[in-house]
């Protein structure tokens, strides 16, 4: 074998072992965690976000009861998924067994079924345009509602029947429509307007759902993007980023209602409390503020108890067993980022390390193995 051949050898030689181990990094899933069992809590399936264009979103599980975090579960249960979960996870919902997750720049809805976490279907961009741009889910009498940014001037909102799995209705809203839910036989969407920050939006869309048509349209603010309900009929709205106002609509008159003076940039509420984070921008500190939603009323002090502190809170979730409180650390959305769990007082019981790139989106779930 003459020198020349030698070294084209030792050329693809190298090309193998350097791309086998560049393999080996990407494949790479860290060990499931132990942690301490619980069997007050509920499971859940951890939605991390993944960078946008790279591809690398995962969906991890934890079974409290038994107290293990297993990472990337998707990819464990559908190893026929050659690409995994895709790119851009934007939001999760769990309904009727099943868990639908949401992957914007992958243009498609994967539903699960929740107790093995196998894929049952896939809704893509071929099944309807408006997948391409979808945003975030809610679910109600047997159907799940789903915003689209769409491609178009306006968004949209799809009606998907939760039994055969498909889309059976669509109606135009607002542009760049965010979260919505539904209370009583309307369904509120908030418009964010955000590709023209000369012109956002600043209003909730209401969709009756027997004519699925818009039948009015709520000035709140402008760029709004949180919504989320309280069991009295109220909601409650925020735009992008920390602002100083919670916004209050009566779902009863369609009115805007009420304001909460605190600092708000995603929040949740469970048995007519919500939990509020917010970021001051200039000196870069986070605050947590409990709500008492009854009366609107702040109560003084943070709900995180024991001065934990967390680098870049990205979602919250409470668990609606036993009020412990989740927060997701995007840390610096580059390397894998943390979850903190803090029981109903705001102490930490426990701190999910490395669960994968830009955690964010929790869906509770109790998964039996």
């Amino acid at each position: 074998m003459n020198h020349k051949k030698i070294n084209v050898l030792f050329f693809f030689s190298a090309l193998l072992i350097l791309f086998g181990s560049c393999r080996k990094d990407h494949d790479y899933t860290p060990p499931p965690q132990a942690t301490e069992a619980d069997s007050t809590s509920t499971g859940f399936y951890l939605l991390n976000e993944g960078g946008w264009g790279y591809n690398n979103s995962t969906l991890d599980y934890f079974d409290v009861h038994k107290g293990v975090y297993t990472r990337d579960i998707f990819t464990k249960d559908n190893p026929d998924a050659v690409l995994g979960l895709g790119d851009t996870g934007n939001d999760i919902g769990v309904y009727g067994g099943k868990i639908y997750v949401v992957m914007n720049w992958s243009k498609k809805v994967e539903i699960l079924d929740g107790l093995t976490g196998k894929r049952i279907k896939t809704l893509t961009d071929n099944t309807h345009k408006a997948i391409e741009n979808a945003r975030y889910i809610t679910f109600a009498n047997g159907f799940a509602y789903l915003s689209s940014y769409t491609t178009s001037e306006k968004g949209m909102v799809l009606e998907i029947d939760t039994a055969t799995l498909s889309i059976k209705r669509a109606v135009e809203v607002g542009r760049q429509p965010d979260e919505l839910e539904v209370v009583g036989n309307k369904l509120y969407v908030a418009n964010s307007g955000g590709y023209s920050q000369s012109n956002l939006e600043n209003y909730v869309s209401v969709v009756d759902l027997n004519s699925f048509t818009v039948v009015n349209a709520i000035t709140v603010a402008p760029n709004l993007r949180r919504l989320k309900k309280d069991s009295q009929g109220f909601l409650y709205i925020c735009p992008w980023g920390t602002t100083s106002k919670l916004y209050v609509v009566d779902t009863k008159t369609d009115k805007l209602y009420d304001s909460i003076t605190v600092k708000v940039e995603d929040f949740a509420i469970k048995n007519d409390t919500a939990y509020v984070y917010g970021t001051d921008y200039g000196t870069k500190n986070h605050s947590y503020t409990k709500i008492d939603l009854k009366t609107r009323t702040v109560i003084p002090g943070s709900f995180i108890t024991d001065g934990t502190k967390i680098e870049i809170p990205y979602g919250i979730a409470v668990d609606p067993n036993n009020g412990n409180i989740y927060i997701a650390d995007a840390r610096d959305y580059v390397e894998a980022g943390d979850l903190f769990c803090f029981d109903a007082k705001g102490r930490l019981k426990n701190t999910i390390k490395k669960t994968g790139i830009i955690p964010g989106h929790i869906g509770f779930f109790n998964r039996k193995n």
